[in-house]
């Protein structure tokens, strides 16, 4: 993953901390999904062993949204909610270098407060 995309981005780096997967997993599924090559600082055998594991975490995660959608658990406004989110959150990292770390943390503050309220 380009370095700039995690190290320097205090937003990306938030939501992989508040998210299911790694630091490291999240730089796989990166390269996986761009075609980029694998890291040099980890060995193939590594390398290709966590790529099936974030492949099996990404497909359990896909069922669970299906499970959770045929029981009602996520309606389809949580959806809208979630994208919603996302759309902002894709303007912002798209700017972040014009963003404080204070400005962050009220984003992922709020980004918080509104999972917390579709989870009530």
């Amino acid at each position: 993953m380009e370095s700039n995309i995690n190290e320097n981005n205090i937003l990306i780096s938030k939501i992989i901390e508040n998210s299911l997967f790694t630091n490291r997993q999240i730089q796989i599924i990166f390269n996986i999904y761009n075609n980029e090559k694998k890291p040099k600082e980890i060995t193939s055998g590594a390398y290709y062993r966590e790529v099936k594991q974030c492949r099996y975490k990404i497909r359990k995660l896909y069922y669970t949204f299906i499970l959770f959608n045929l029981l009602n658990i996520l309606k389809n406004e949580q959806f809208e909610t979630i994208n919603t989110i996302v759309d902002k959150l894709h303007k912002l990292n798209d700017n972040h270098d014009k963003y404080h770390d204070s400005d962050l943390n009220t984003v992922i503050n709020i980004v918080d407060q509104l999972l917390n309220k579709i989870l009530s």
